[in-house]
């Protein structure tokens, strides 16, 4: 198999926008990307995505899971594997848990009225800011955290084993 990267399809002295569809399952099967830079791995699966918030009210980390995970609740401690260094589990405790997935198109069809942009501008400078002052400052602002669950995390080097 053979993949055609960004330099081969664009000329390397202009910009190019680093994101891309990636396909994480084909008929139920959830697959994965491989390749040497970890960054453009896919992570597999059908996933459901929530926002932990600390007992200030402030997201401190979004975390991916398997769709069919049951969801994290508020108060319950979490084993997870920060992005970047899944080497580790960390263990965290949300006070308020919410989910961020929403499905708008099923199938083709709209499946949820959709947001008016002044909808959706509101809910993004609501949501900046909640960011605790740490992630907003302009100099050496904090990195926010993008976790996986363990069951993801065991499916990730599971499927990865198993195309080496």
């Amino acid at each position: 198999m053979i993949g055609i990267g960004t330099h081969l399809v664009t000329c390397p002295l202009q910009p190019s926008l680093g994101c891309v569809y990636k396909l994480v399952e084909v008929n139920g099967s959830p697959c994965l990307k491989l390749t040497e830079d970890e960054e453009k791995m896919t992570i597999p699966g059908m996933k459901a995505i929530y926002r932990l918030y600390d007992a200030a009210g402030h997201p401190f980390m979004d975390l991916m899971a398997l769709e069919e995970e049951p969801s994290p609740s508020a108060g319950q401690e979490l084993g997870i594997r920060v992005l970047g260094r899944l080497e580790e589990t960390t263990k965290v405790i949300p006070s308020t848990v919410e989910p961020l997935h929403r499905t708008y198109f099923r199938d083709g069809q709209v499946c949820e009225p959709l947001p008016s942009l002044p909808e959706v501008r509101t809910h993004a400078q609501v949501s900046l800011n909640l960011l605790s002052p740490a992630h907003r400052r302009l100099h050496e602002p904090q990195p926010y955290p993008v976790a996986v669950t363990e069951r993801l995390h065991q499916l990730f080097l599971e499927l990865r084993q198993g195309s080496l």
